[in-house]
């Protein structure tokens, strides 16, 4: 268990590194559909209870609480999932629209994985605020520059587009995109902004 554990904190720790090299190595096991979307599924219920334990561990300030009915862990879990499939259409269709020859699978599979790269950032970020606030918060700013690098690279490697400009337009337009579908979502599920 302890080298499947080492192995998959190597792989975590290359991702940062290496991005491209790692999305070609997940793109290339060609895993089905059925086990990427069961993937996605996992790994927002994971974000979920995630949540829901930094949530109790680091209670928020009743100053600076949201005012309305809190949200539900089946209403995050909503909103999470609705939101990475929306962002994953959106990315393969843009970078489809801009050239790209990548499969539907190469992005849902490194988007899952940049889900999980992110769950250990999230679980650092937390042990971080609860020791050293200050140093919990520049591991969010961190985390945000190291997600974006990290997905810029993943989806000029899932689109074969050997230019990371033209995959940051890809991300720059498909964010656009997101920003409608999850005003439909959002309108969907009642929440307001």
């Amino acid at each position: 268990m302890t080298d499947a554990m080492q192995g998959f904190g190597r792989l975590l720790v290359q991702t940062v590194r290496d991005p491209a090299a790692v999305a070609g190595l997940i793109t290339g096991a060609r895993l089905s559909r059925d086990v990427l979307w069961s993937a996605l599924a996992l790994v927002t219920i994971l974000s979920v209870l995630l949540v829901a334990l930094i949530g109790l561990a680091l209670p928020a300030d009743p100053v600076d609480a949201p005012s309305g009915p809190p949200i539900t862990p089946l209403t995050y879990a909503l909103i999470l999932g609705g939101s990475l499939v929306i962002t994953i259409f959106a990315l393969h269709w843009t970078g489809q629209m801009l050239g790209g020859t990548g499969a539907f699978e190469d992005t849902l599979a490194l988007v899952v994985w940049l889900q999980v790269l992110l769950l250990a950032l999230q679980t650092v970020q937390a042990v971080l605020l609860m020791l050293l606030p200050l140093l919990g918060s520049i591991a969010a700013l961190a985390s945000v520059a190291i997600a974006l690098w990290v997905l810029v690279n993943f989806i000029n490697v899932a689109q074969r587009f050997d230019s990371l400009g033209r995959a940051a337009l890809t991300l720059v337009a498909a964010l656009l995109g997101v920003g409608v579908g999850l005003s439909v979502l959002l309108g969907l599920v009642g929440a307001s902004v």
